[in-house]
């Protein structure tokens, strides 16, 4: 676990409060813009954790893929096994 230490500043925005995120930080917990964060309190310490949200369809499962383009046809599985389906 690599530990890093940045410095801050607790800055006024509209009627709360916000917090500048070094990108040295950001880049090491490789976060996003608009990252979804959770805020707990534990021992007097603000803790910000990233939520990892686990897709809800197969859109957003496979919305970073990239195709290799090694298949240009459908692969062979080999003999049914169990209760899978014909095609």
């Amino acid at each position: 676990m690599v530990v890093t230490q940045e410095q801050t500043y607790l800055a006024g925005w509209g009627s709360a409060k916000a917090v500048r995120i070094p990108s040295k930080i950001i880049k090491q917990l490789n976060l996003t813009d608009n990252q979804e964060l959770t805020v707990t309190v534990q021992d007097d310490s603000i803790v910000l954790t990233p939520v990892k949200k686990q897709p809800v369809n197969i859109h957003e499962l496979f919305a970073d893929w990239k195709d290799d383009g090694k298949r240009n046809q459908e692969l062979d599985w080999g003999k049914m096994e169990g209760h899978e389906l014909p095609w």
